[in-house]
């Protein structure tokens, strides 16, 4: 069985006078980014056997502030492929996983994410936010062959008190 996490980067910064890879994430995407990994911390029992980010400087800066609270001793590996607005390239992506990670967490972008919940979930979503995070699990024990899989949790920083 494979369990694929996705959590989307924090709001960014439309102001800032760089490239969009280089923009950093709020102050308030900050609070919402705590507010949700705190939240799977106190509610699910999460196990991550690896954790990738796009190098794009929202999503690093958005894995670092969950880091301390859901994966404390594990490395956040930096790929540059991750760094896509297409749910076509994620999807090969994920499907060239090492078939010995059952548990992979990614932080990555729109709309790659939200179409990629619509393709292998089972459940329709018109936007993943800033800062949502989903699950899905895929009744497969090889990434290359999954196929819709259920989802398991779609939670976004608005249901959350």
């Amino acid at each position: 069985m494979k369990n694929l996490f996705l959590m989307r980067h924090a709001k960014s910064k439309w102001n800032e006078n760089v490239s969009d890879q280089f923009r950093s994430i709020t102050d308030i995407g900050e609070l919402k980014t705590k507010k949700i990994a705190h939240y799977l911390n106190e509610n699910f029992e999460l196990n991550f056997d690896q954790v990738f980010s796009s190098k794009a400087v929202r999503a690093k800066e958005t894995s670092q502030l969950v880091k301390p609270i859901l994966f404390p001793s594990q490395i956040i590996h930096i790929e540059d492929d991750l760094y896509t607005f297409s749910h076509y390239l994620l999807d090969k992506w994920i499907r060239n996983l090492d078939n010995q990670l059952q548990n992979v967490l990614i932080f990555g972008h729109n709309p790659a994410f939200t179409d990629i919940t619509n393709q292998l979930g089972n459940e329709m979503i018109y936007n993943l936010p800033t800062s949502g995070f989903v699950w899905i699990q895929f009744d497969s024990d090889n990434w290359k062959t999954i196929a819709k899989g259920k989802t398991m949790k779609i939670i976004t920083p608005k249901e959350i008190k």
